[in-house]
């Protein structure tokens, strides 16, 4: 069959079309001058396996710092971004009041120790026979049975009147109920000491409460009272969150959870700064969420100069696979050309091509090869574009 003439002119024309992978050019290239070549055997290395995700930095601990007692504030020591550390005062609320309280509270428990009789002694330690109170009633008893003891021999014998002999019984009951009330009354006084004692302590508490204190190191990130306020009871005064360390919960793809374990290193980086900080993972959630089936994964940073702030946007890295074997490349081994990907290798002594698919950047000097190259082919480390499979290589 006999092409017609525009076919023919179509056929010729498609046939003298050049570019970087035509057939014209690959004919060419081997009958040009050989290329000098760099080469480095490719080898299995270790390329950790990681997982990326986004997330944002939270503060272990936030607390809002209210007052314990009311009273009105006459000193605040700190402000928004004041650096404490647990302890650290950072009010202090009008004293008068509870000291006058305390010292109340004082001389009710010195009254009652009075009672007792051990105001000298460095305890509160009572033996209730001891005291002035039953001591008087014992003597008082000890005196009724001994007047009963002889009236009841008098009695018998006919000396003493039935009524003198009745009259000395009622008293020595009557002593004895005066004995046994003394021994209630140091017991009262007793229970009533410990009493005051508590009202004592709450007292000095509530004095100590009036000096509002810091629960643990951090930041102010808020204030909220001002001097000369009056603060209810539970009343805010700062917020304060924990600087060190920082909280980081990232959604980590449903596909790839199940790699995901506590204790797994975390690298993070924020967008305006080049500094990455490294922590690990604690906690993973229970659940897969629903909404954007990702599984919430929760690590602990390390913030012990305060340079990360809560609330911040970062990127993180997790190794899930340390020691993972793969492949690397130098960077200048790569060639780009319309978005595809190529390598070049040497194979007896010409140039051969290899469709690659690259992963992550390990360092300046590595780069990480998915796919298209295997253990053992000698890789050209100083490709250029002006490469082309079928040239004769030159390994220097």
């Amino acid at each position: 069959m006999r092409l017609t003439t525009p076919f023919a002119g179509v056929l010729l024309l498609l046939c003298s079309c050049s570019g970087p992978y035509s057939g014209g050019k690959i004919a060419a290239a081997k009958e040009t001058k050989s290329v000098n070549v760099k080469t480095m055997p490719v080898e299995l290395s270790n390329v950790p396996e990681i997982i990326t995700a986004n997330g944002e930095l939270l503060a272990e601990e936030q607390a809002i710092v209210s007052a314990k007692v009311p009273g009105r504030v006459t000193r605040l020591h700190v402000d928004l971004g004041s650096i404490v550390k647990a302890g650290d005062i950072i009010a202090e609320l009008e004293k008068d009041d509870y000291e006058f309280r305390a010292r109340q509270s004082e001389a009710l428990v010195e009254q009652t120790r009075a009672q007792l009789g051990i105001g000298g002694q460095p305890n509160d330690n009572v033996v209730p026979e001891n005291t002035a109170i039953v001591r008087q009633a014992a003597a008082s008893l000890k005196e009724a049975r001994f007047i009963f003891s002889n009236t009841t021999k008098l009695s018998n014998e006919g000396v003493l009147s039935k009524v003198d002999f009745e009259k000395s019984q009622v008293n020595a009951q009557a002593a004895e109920a005066r004995y046994q009330g003394a021994l209630e009354q140091v017991m009262q006084w007793r229970a009533q000491l410990s009493e005051r004692r508590a009202q004592l302590a709450l007292a000095r508490q509530q004095l100590s409460d009036s000096v509002i204190r810091a629960p643990f190191a951090g930041a102010i990130t808020k204030r909220i009272a001002s001097q000369g306020e009056y603060l209810p009871v539970n009343a805010p005064v700062v917020q304060l969150v924990r600087q060190h360390p920082l909280r980081v919960r990232v959604d980590v793809p449903e596909r790839q959870a199940a790699k995901v374990r506590p204790g797994q290193r975390i690298d993070i980086s924020l967008e305006a700064s080049p500094v990455r900080s490294a922590g690990r993972v604690l906690r993973l959630s229970p659940a897969i969420e629903a909404q954007n089936r990702s599984l919430v994964v929760e690590g602990e940073i390390p913030n012990p100069g305060g340079v990360l702030r809560p609330g911040s946007f970062v990127e993180s890295v997790i190794t899930v696979d340390a020691g993972a074997q793969g492949i690397a490349a130098p960077p200048e081994a790569l060639v780009t050309f319309a978005g595809v990907e190529r390598m070049f290798v040497v194979v007896n002594g010409t140039l051969d091509e290899r469709f690659v698919k690259t992963g992550r950047r390990l360092s300046d000097t590595r780069l990480e090869v998915l796919s298209g190259l295997k253990p053992g082919e000698q890789l050209v480390v100083n490709a250029t574009d002006r490469m082309l499979k079928g040239m004769k290589a030159v390994v220097q």
